[in-house]
């Protein structure tokens, strides 16, 4: 039998368990770790010989477990053994630093909802990173590292943490909601399906009680949140994507659409690898130039992607898209009519 693990998953996975159940038998970590019973036994064999990990074997009970002093605790046993070198391979070395460093910026973040989550997480992985990794030190790596965070749209941490809760416990919640385009609040009753983070924006994907349908939530917009004591409605994970990840960008619902977009020669070589949807198609010219068709249901959210390229890119159909970038070309050229130097527009 071939693990579907690498040889540092599994070892990792071992360590989980005994940490986790305190003690496993041999048929517990094989069918945990889906491999042949020699590989799991030149794992054990590894992390006793080279990695130094007290791991024994009880025969009185047939268990695997970390030798412990009397009275330590189980999970405590195995405080001494850290993380080998050995075993990360350089990329996975390097994904580990790329993961510290965002979970330092994330951490540092005024506006982060997770911060003090981060805290601990980011010690975890330090202690992972080996020294010799870099020639100085783990810390080193992290300069090699660079992490931009966008602009976070703001989210009360209490209505975050509830939400949270909510989707974990799988509870039904109770919100005002305020809808900007209405301009008003409204009280809704939503179980929770998924958090999705789209943009520098979380959002929540849930069922709403009151119009019988999935709808995505700006968390940004939640004016305040209970958490009830009343089961969610069950939705299964298949049925959301279907529902809500079928077109384009966070926003979903209404009859889904093709836009065909034309994107000129000197912006094709960066959208080329561009991935707009999963279910995008992309033609590439005899002239160089790209012919983009995306799923969408939404004409705002894409219309503004679009323009973000410029004069690069062309509509080519729908027409109702093309009267939305349009129309956004047209605003947008009034904020700057009649406008004098200082910056104010004259009437």
């Amino acid at each position: 039998m071939k693990s579907h693990l690498s040889f540092a998953m599994r070892l990792y996975r071992i360590d989980q368990i005994l940490q986790e159940k305190g003690s496993a038998t041999f048929g517990e970590l094989l069918g945990a770790l889906q491999c042949s019973s020699p590989t799991l036994k030149r794992d054990l064999r590894y992390l006793r010989e080279k990695a130094g990990a007290k791991i024994v074997y009880v025969h009185e009970s047939k268990r695997y477990m970390y030798a412990k002093k009397p009275g330590a605790d189980a999970k405590r046993a195995r405080s001494a053994t850290m993380m080998p070198t050995a075993w990360f391979s350089p990329r996975e070395l390097f994904a580990l630093g790329a993961m510290l460093r965002l979970a330092d910026a994330v951490e540092r973040d005024p506006q982060s909802v997770t911060a003090s989550e981060m805290r601990p997480l980011k010690s975890r992985l330090m202690a992972m990173l080996p020294d010799e990794l870099t020639q100085k030190s783990p810390a080193e790596l992290l300069k090699r590292v660079k992490v931009i965070v966008p602009a976070f749209g703001r989210v009360d941490e209490p209505f975050f943490s509830i939400v949270g809760m909510a989707l974990v416990r799988r509870l039904r919640l109770r919100l005002t909601y305020f809808t900007r385009n209405r301009d008003s609040e409204s009280a809704r009753e939503v179980s929770p399906l998924r958090l999705v983070h789209w943009r520098g924006r979380w959002y929540l994907d849930a069922w709403c009680h009151e119009t019988g349908r999935m709808k995505t939530f700006s968390v940004e917009n939640i004016r305040s949140a209970q958490m009830l004591q009343v089961a969610c409605r069950a939705v299964a994970m298949r049925e959301i994507e279907e529902k809500l990840d079928g077109t384009y960008g966070i926003f979903s619902g209404g009859q889904t659409k093709t836009a065909v977009i034309a994107i000129d020669g000197v912006m094709a070589h960066y959208e080329r690898t561009t991935v707009w949807h999963p279910d995008q198609r992309l033609e590439v010219n005899a002239d160089g130039t790209l012919t983009l068709q995306v799923p969408y249901a939404k004409e705002t959210e894409l219309a503004g992607d679009i323009l973000r390229l410029g004069e690069h890119a062309r509509v080519i159909s729908p027409q109702s898209l093309i009267d939305c970038v349009r129309d956004k070309l047209r605003a947008t050229l009034e904020q700057y009519e009649n406008q004098t130097e200082d910056g104010k527009r004259t009437l």
